[in-house]
């Protein structure tokens, strides 16, 4: 039976990529920015909380409590400010992509080296989207590691090839499936463990959940979601400026509640499993030991289509900036190759082993680090850092980033975050270029003053034009 509905759900992923394919580079990209508020916002949802979030962050709030619900809490805050007061230009810049609009106002050499860092960080979130699928698929089905990263890569690719449209078009759907699903295990796991609520105590931190952990998550995991490739996609593919932040408003909303729910279903494994079980198999632990087979097979798939929904957005992020910035192709058919080869690399990088929350921490540390600082000071700043001084912030900082992530060692984060911001700051006020006009809330409304529908190779000389 569970083979039989995982082939019918292939089919239907499949489908859906192949009749939402479509072969201009405005619909591949962003969807022929006609995204409504709603679309935008069910879709940032799904994006952020994938089932590699959900499965991480109830194994954490089986571990330390209440202080989880900070993975998810920490994203919502950094997207709120990204919808209040970077949403709006970011959709009037007409940009395809974080690298392509960045490019504007940081200097055009400094949009290949953001857009390798992003490439390279979203390769750790992929492959974190394919360690959650192994942890899934793997009791659902019975496969080896192998078989399920075969079957995961089909899905995710399969998919994602159709580009935006083919991403968006289901997102509302999974939406609503994930929250169906946490509010069902919740219900479920409240009646099997009546006694659970007992024992939570709502806590910031703890001892398990220290300060300093807070404050790595809100600086660093925070940043994330203030300048971010793959919501600045879901910005770019909004009807206009109004909509992107009513979208985003929306999402921050949606998110709080899946952390909630997901923190609380962390909690109400407590005493059905040991005490000792591994973070990364808490979930996997009650679904296959606790619950009944047909809620343990419902719930599985959930969780897949959270993954779907999660990686093929992280993987048409990637494929994107990797085609358009990097090659710079901006046809549909290079970025379907570029699709099919990310995602191929991204399960490679899944082998390395290192844990769900291990690999996104390890894009958070990159990204944070290297890119957000430039591109926050090039959007807020009245001057704008030059290319050298970007380069090297991006450079100095994603090395740091990096350096982090191999050695876990937060310290490592926050100086490439300090490093990354000084460096821009200094390039701003020593030699930058003067912002041609605002925009609402005292922004630039950043224009590309470039032919989108150009390759980017052409546009490289274009001026920058505020759009009003």
């Amino acid at each position: 039976m569970e083979l039989a509905l995982l082939a019918a759900y292939a089919a239907l992923i499949l489908w859906t990529g192949r009749t939402s394919e479509k072969h201009t580079t405005e619909s591949f990209y962003v969807n022929n920015r006609a995204g409504s508020a709603w679309n935008v916002a069910f879709s940032i949802v799904v994006s952020c909380v994938g089932a590699s979030a959900v499965i991480g962050m109830i194994g954490m709030a089986f571990v330390v409590g209440v202080p989880a619900f900070w993975w998810l809490g920490a994203g919502a805050a950094g997207l709120t400010v990204l919808s209040l007061f970077l949403a709006g230009a970011v959709r009037r810049s007409g940009a395809y992509t974080l690298p392509h609009m960045a490019g504007t106002f940081l200097g055009n050499s400094a949009r290949p080296v953001i857009a390798a860092v992003i490439v390279v960080a979203w390769m750790a979130i992929l492959a974190a989207q394919f360690a959650a699928l192994v942890k899934v698929l793997g009791p659902l089905t019975g496969f080896s590691p192998p078989v399920c990263l075969g079957i995961g890569f089909l899905l995710v690719c399969g998919h994602t090839v159709g580009g935006q449209p083919a991403v968006m078009r289901v997102d509302k759907m999974q939406a609503v499936i994930i929250i169906g699903a946490l509010t069902t295990m919740l219900v479920w796991l409240s009646w099997r463990n009546p006694s659970w609520t007992e024992n939570v105590v709502f806590e910031a931190v703890n001892s398990s959940f220290p300060p300093e952990k807070l404050l790595y998550f809100l600086v660093v995991v925070g940043a994330n979601y203030v300048v971010c490739p793959m919501l600045f996609g879901r910005m770019l593919s909004a009807r206009d400026g109004r909509t992107a932040k009513r979208g985003g408003l929306i999402g921050v909303g949606g998110i709080l509640l899946c952390s909630a729910l997901i923190v609380a279903v962390g909690l109400a494994c407590k005493g059905l499993i040991p005490a000792s079980t591994p973070q990364d198999e808490v979930l996997t632990s009650v679904l296959a030991g606790e619950m009944p087979r047909g809620m343990h097979i419902v719930i599985s798939f959930a969780l897949i289509s959270a993954i779907v929904s999660s990686a093929d957005s992280c993987l048409v992020t990637a494929a994107t900036v990797f085609s358009y910035d990097l090659l710079g192709r901006d046809d549909a058919a290079s970025a379907r190759r570029c699709v099919v080869m990310l995602g191929a690399a991204g399960v490679l990088v899944s082998l390395w082993g290192k844990g769900i929350l291990g690999f996104l921490l390890a894009a958070y540390d990159i990204f944070a680090c290297g890119v957000v600082m430039p591109v926050f000071v090039g959007l807020v700043s009245r001057r704008r850092p030059g290319a050298l001084w970007s380069c090297v912030a991006v450079g100095a900082g994603g090395l740091l980033g990096l350096l982090s992530a191999a050695t876990e060692n937060a310290l490592f984060s926050y100086a490439g975050i300090a490093v990354s911001l000084v460096v821009a700051l200094g390039g701003a006020v020593s030699g930058g270029t003067a912002k041609c006009g605002e925009g609402e809330s005292g922004m630039i409304a950043i224009g590309t003053g470039a032919d989108v529908n150009r390759p980017a190779s052409e546009n490289s000389n274009k001026s920058v034009l505020p759009q009003l």
